[in-house]
């Protein structure tokens, strides 16, 4: 144990060090595209104010170099000139490195802050190229074969109306970046030393503490597998504790086969009743060839009866089999029951049901899955339907008085549940026999209405009304 110990912190340490590493190289990309971002902006506003000269004087279009050199000359002459002190973080900045250079629709320069690229032939330049061609124009290389970093060139479109009648480059050149990227670095660094040895000190102690009791766990474990009979171990941590008797629990339930049995016994028992239907009604139809109509009928029921089973029992362990499920959808409650009791108009005109709705005027919205909270609400109306009597009412209400919940109810007429059935009637294959034709279903639609409304977090209610009828209530929590 104290092997597995050492190879589990050695892996947790090689798959620290790989996260801290890639993080790392990814510093200077994502400074890199800070800067772009913010160089684009700066030559889209330089084009821009190009562009407005040109709205005010359209002949200075003939004549762009002569405006953007009246432009753009002093300014940059005099920010050269200056100095300053700007703080930035701990580094201290000085000039300002910016440079530009414009060219005309050629991609000859005939302008540069600089002056040594007038004149100069850019049109093969990615930044120059790719802008006359109505693309984003961006490059990075040297500005000399002396320089180590190069710099960032990006570049925007001097407009005239539709046509492109120049191309404006702003130059950042890396140097000046280098010192905050290095800086970022090293803070990274001495941030990711202090977590990682905390980390190690941390988990040296748990470890400490924890590894007698998982010892005297494993041994335990060890001896149910061997099916020796001994006492549980009093480990110390509460956690420990209660995982040690629910291993305990799970082996006796292993042994048992408490859940398989339950699940083959009852779909067998189920199963069994429709499928002897199914095989007399084709025996009679040999012998009986008149009455084909009356049993294709029958065969037909209870074979949709045994489908209904197989899906229900498909839907109910596909549930059981998750501890979450997506809870992304925003559910505007109202139009969705109506939606929900659209779907058993025949069913409610055959029985002569009405439906008596209790909404709030506004719109009440829940978050949840809309999938399967619409087989909550269809299993609770096909419940209400099957229970209800012939020309009953069935409520259907939605509360949102309660600043924190969102009530659903649906309250029926028909038949109250006996006392003894009440704890049960959530438990997978409890059914009630249905007052119209004395049949029990599967008995698993509110087991999955449960298991989907526990993945909610929400809570159902069920009790019996006086003197007769049942509602059934669910609780939302409000967005």
């Amino acid at each position: 144990m104290v092997t597995n110990y050492f190879q589990f912190f050695f892996i947790l340490t090689i798959g620290f060090y790989y996260l801290i590493d890639k993080t790392e190289e990814s510093i200077r990309p994502r400074y890199m595209e800070t800067i772009e971002e913010s160089l684009n902006d700066t030559t889209h506003v330089l084009s821009a104010i190009v562009e407005e000269k040109l709205k005010t004087n359209p002949r200075d279009r003939f004549h762009l170099k002569e405006l953007v050199q009246q432009i753009f000359r002093f300014p940059f002459e005099n920010v050269h000139k200056r100095t300053f002190e700007a703080k930035i973080y701990s580094l201290l900045k000085s000039n300002a490195d910016i440079q530009m250079y414009v060219t005309d629709e050629k991609g000859i320069v005939i302008f540069d802050s600089e002056k040594y690229r007038e004149g100069l032939d850019y049109s093969k330049y990615n930044d120059v190229y790719l802008t006359l061609k109505g693309k984003y124009g961006v490059r990075s290389s040297k500005m000399s074969d002396s320089e180590k970093e190069g710099a960032l060139f990006i570049a925007s479109p001097i407009r005239y109306e539709s046509d492109i009648i120049g191309v404006l480059t702003v130059v950042k050149p890396k140097i000046g970046v280098i010192p905050f990227i290095e800086e970022a670095k090293n803070k990274f660094w001495r941030i990711c030393l202090l977590v990682a040895s905390s980390i190690a000190i941390v988990f040296s102690l748990l470890a400490y503490i924890s590894f007698r009791p998982i010892l005297r766990l494993s041994q335990y474990v060890n001896s149910l597998r061997n099916k020796d009979k001994k006492p549980f171990p009093k480990l110390g941590i509460k956690e420990l504790n209660d995982l040690g008797k629910e291993v305990d629990q799970l082996v006796l339930e292993l042994e048992g086969k408490k859940y398989v049995e339950s699940y083959v016994q009852t779909l067998t028992h189920e199963i069994k009743s429709p499928l002897s239907s199914i095989l007399a009604s084709v025996e009679l139809i040999q012998t009986h060839p008149k009455e084909i109509d009356r049993l294709a009928k029958t065969i037909d029921a209870e074979g949709k009866r045994i489908q209904k089973l197989i899906d229900q029992l498909l839907e109910l362990s596909s549930i059981e089999g998750k501890n979450s499920i997506e809870l992304n959808d925003t559910i505007e409650l109202i139009p969705f029951l109506e939606e929900v009791i659209m779907r058993f108009a025949i069913e409610l005109e055959r029985k002569s049901l009405q439906i008596t709705r209790v909404f709030p005027a506004t719109p009440v919205l829940i978050k949840g899955n809309g999938y399967y909270l619409q087989m909550v609400f269809e299993n609770l109306f096909r419940n209400s339907i099957e229970f209800a009597n012939t020309n009953d009412n069935i409520t259907v209400e939605v509360e949102t008085t309660n600043p924190l919940l969102t009530k659903f109810v649906i309250r029926d007429q028909g038949q109250t549940i006996p006392d003894f059935a009440l704890p049960k009637i959530t438990e997978k294959f409890f059914s009630l026999p249905r007052p119209a034709s004395n049949r029990k279903s599967s008995g698993l639609g509110l087991s999955i209405v449960k298991e989907i409304l526990d993945l909610h977090q929400s809570e159902m209610k069920i009790q019996n009304l006086n003197p007769k009828g049942v509602e059934v209530s669910i609780f939302f929590a409000k967005l």
